[in-house]
């Protein structure tokens, strides 16, 4: 009796763990990586193509303030890169909000909340989104004439 048990057990639980997995209907399936300069757009709308104007979130780099330690430079601490950004969907501005690489803001009350300050949600038009913080380039150079316009590497999800 226990070896008919066994797989038939097996079979509903695995059943089951395949179930969890399926995206609900109507849910969003947006998952972009976006290279983003400094004071420019983006925008982004879902994998599925057929409703173009639909569902298109606009991603704004507000503001990049970096304090990272340059290159061949030593110093004291690290530092950090802060991008300030926004989400607009349908005419609806989400606020801004500010995403840390290296050390975190001793104002920074997401510390408290156990998570990192490279990730936020964010929630425009009724549709929350991850943001998450990839890489601020280039980085310092002290003497480096002619630097890149500051860019944002970010991805963003659809929760």
């Amino acid at each position: 009796m226990k070896c008919s048990l066994a797989p038939l057990l097996a079979l509903l639980l695995f059943t089951r763990c395949a179930e969890e997995e399926l995206p609900a209907a109507g849910q969003g399936n947006l998952s972009r990586d976006v290279d983003i300069a400094l004071n420019e757009t983006v925008a982004l709308s879902e994998a599925s193509e057929s409703r173009s104007s639909e569902n298109k979130v606009r991603v704004h780099l507000a503001e990049i303030n970096d304090s990272r330690c340059p290159m061949n430079v030593n110093c004291i601490r690290y530092g950090s890169a802060v991008a300030q950004l926004w989400l607009e969907q349908d005419q609806e501005k989400s606020p801004t909000v500010a995403l840390v690489i290296g050390e975190a803001l001793p104002n920074d009350p997401r510390k408290l909340r156990n998570r990192t300050a490279d990730t936020t949600l964010v929630t425009v038009a009724n549709t929350r989104y991850q943001v998450i913080l990839k890489n601020v380039t280039p980085y310092p150079c002290a003497g480096c004439p002619n630097q890149e316009t500051p860019r944002a590497q970010i991805v963003v999800t659809t929760k």
